[in-house]
């Protein structure tokens, strides 16, 4: 019998976290939501934004069942911060169950879990309508609060790098300063990764947010391209960041990934939720907080309930931004977000947003044609050829597998935020 000169390997087993994924030691209660409420209005249209629950929270010993199970809810600063960004940076404002009077605030700190069901965000009343508090319709008519970001975030800044070359690419800067993904530590098939995307340009500079880039004096065409704006993922990474299907948040002093989409035994969520980063330097926490509002503010829940709302907009030449009594046609028809990421192109405030039923063909119509041409475009998000940093074009990793999104229709695919 010939002696074999090489030996075979056996394949990659499924992915999976060295601590087994989310609640792995005991039975799992998932498929539970967050639902975050506007006390002005009446509950059957008063909905700002839902998030699945998939921060675990401590196990109960109240009864045999409950001391073996795993229940899931979701940090409370950072749905806090998440209501507070739509009712116009009101940092000031706190959940509660209680919709009505002299609503208390949760006794649970920033750190602590808010069990699954429903909350309202409350903001000392206004001067001129009791709760019915202004709200932000898109990004494009979000203001950022420069010098006045919540001090959960503006803790924990990131550290200048140390001794790099200078690089006339900012793609190789990037490179040089990251070398690897800064979620999975892969090396092979990294791109790189803005935090304020590049079709976000025009709100960019509206919002003069060129002021946090490493050169402001030293700007290119795109404001955007910064080394302070970007970190580098994995190719997979990257599509499921811009598809907004996690954020980067602040939790117990360091930065975690926190997911927005599925349930807790779903791959993204039990291989990266509550992750910390490999770690960061040389970013701008202004860009990632910017980032998160990116996120959040995609959502629309609250402009497709056809029902007349206060809004915060920007208008005319001057982009002034002020208070507007909108009616429901107008919410769903006007305000109503785009996703950005498949459209390529930001959502000015002075564009008008086509019709909803235009939008949801023109949407069905992108991912279908997607599907026809090839695994190579599931993860272009954006419609443009990625560039491949390092070792070429590549497939999609053996590490992590996230075609199930591709089978859902465009309603189930876009479930979280509604867009």
């Amino acid at each position: 019998m010939a002696t074999l000169l090489y030996d075979i390997r056996t394949p990659f087993p499924l992915p999976s976290h060295p601590d087994g994924g989310l609640g792995a030691s005991a039975a799992i209660d998932e498929g539970r939501a967050i639902t975050l409420r506007h006390p002005g209005y009446p509950d059957q249209s008063n909905i700002m934004l839902v998030f699945p629950a998939l921060d675990p929270l401590p196990i109960l010993a109240a009864s045999s069942v409950d001391a073996t199970t795993v229940h899931f809810g979701f940090h409370h600063e950072t749905a806090r911060i998440a209501c507070a960004i739509v009712a116009n940076c009101r940092w000031d404002g706190f959940l509660s169950e209680e919709k009505q009077g002299q609503a208390k605030p949760v006794s649970l700190g920033p750190d602590d879990i808010l069990p699954a069901r429903n909350y309202y965000f409350h903001v000392p009343p206004d001067t001129d309508i009791l709760n019915k508090y202004p709200t932000v319709p898109s990004f494009g008519h979000f203001q950022f609060p420069h010098n006045n970001l919540p001090s959960f975030w503006t803790s924990l800044r990131f550290p200048r790098p140390q001794n790099l070359p200078r690089l006339s690419s900012f793609d190789q800067a990037v490179l040089a300063r990251d070398v690897s993904c800064r979620i999975s530590r892969n090396t092979l098939g990294t791109e790189t990764a803005h935090l304020v995307p590049r079709a976000e340009e025009v709100w960019f500079s509206m919002n003069q947010m060129s002021q946090y880039s490493s050169q402001p004096e030293a700007l290119g065409a795109n404001a955007t391209d910064d080394v302070r704006n970007a970190i580098l993922l994995r190719s997979d990474l990257h599509g499921v960041f811009d598809q907004r299907r996690f954020a980067l948040v602040p939790k117990a002093g360091v930065w975690v990934i926190h997911t927005l989409s599925g349930l807790p035994s779903d791959e993204l969520a039990s291989l990266y939720h509550n992750v910390t980063l490999q770690p960061l330097c040389g970013l701008a926490v202004e860009y990632v907080f910017a980032r998160f509002a990116w996120t959040v503010l995609a959502q629309g829940t609250f402009l497709r309930a056809g029902v007349p709302r206060r809004l915060v907009v920007v208008e005319g030449e001057e982009n002034v931004m002020h208070v507007k009594n909108v009616s429901g046609l107008e919410c769903r028809t006007k305000f109503v977000p785009t996703l950005a990421v498949t459209k390529s192109r930001s959502q000015s405030p002075k564009k008008r947003a086509r019709d909803d039923v235009d939008e949801d063909n023109e949407l069905e119509e992108i991912l279908y044609d997607d599907e026809d041409k090839g695994d190579e475009n599931m993860w272009n998000c954006r419609g443009r050829q990625r560039k491949r940093r390092n070792g070429g074009p590549i497939s999609l990793p053996t590490a992590t597998n996230f075609n199930h999104w591709r089978d859902m229709s465009p309603q189930e695919e876009l479930f979280t935020y509604s867009t």
